[in-house]
């Protein structure tokens, strides 16, 4: 065994490391663009995201988690808009405990005569053709 693997750990002990499941909003930053992401899964050594933005393997994206919560990464493997990424020092998961997730927000409320015209079409509208509007977003 040489003194290389007597102090670093190898990727497949990275790997194993345990995993903390949760949803969690941040934002990808890489060469001057930035994208919100879900964080899928988390622990000391990496995370699976999802994001929008196609990334190459190998990239180095910065992950921010909350205004206080950065971290530098390497991407190691995509699957459509899934990656996992692993980190370039260990993540202190109790930083998630005090910090607030953060996003980029493009959504703005709809023009208010969009909006009352929306509403009149769904005040007029049964039971039975409220769900059949709604039948892709509620689960029986």
């Amino acid at each position: 065994m040489n003194a290389q693997s007597k102090i670093a750990p190898s990727i497949e002990e990275e790997r194993r490391a345990q995993r903390q499941s949760l949803i969690w909003k941040g934002v990808l930053h890489l060469d001057n663009q930035s994208a919100d992401v879900r964080v899928r899964n988390i622990s000391t050594t990496g995370a699976m995201i999802e994001s929008p933005m196609p990334v190459r393997v190998g990239s180095e994206p910065m992950l921010q988690l909350s205004d206080t919560v950065t971290i530098p990464a390497t991407v190691e493997w995509t699957v459509g808009e899934h990656m996992g990424v692993s980190f370039h020092e260990p993540f202190d998961l109790a930083l998630l405990a005090q910090a607030r997730p953060v996003a980029r927000s493009s959504w703005a409320p709809p023009d208010s005569a969009v909006q009352a015209a929306w509403e009149r079409r769904l005040r007029r509208m049964s039971p039975a053709q409220l769900r059949d509007e709604f039948k892709d977003y509620i689960r029986d």
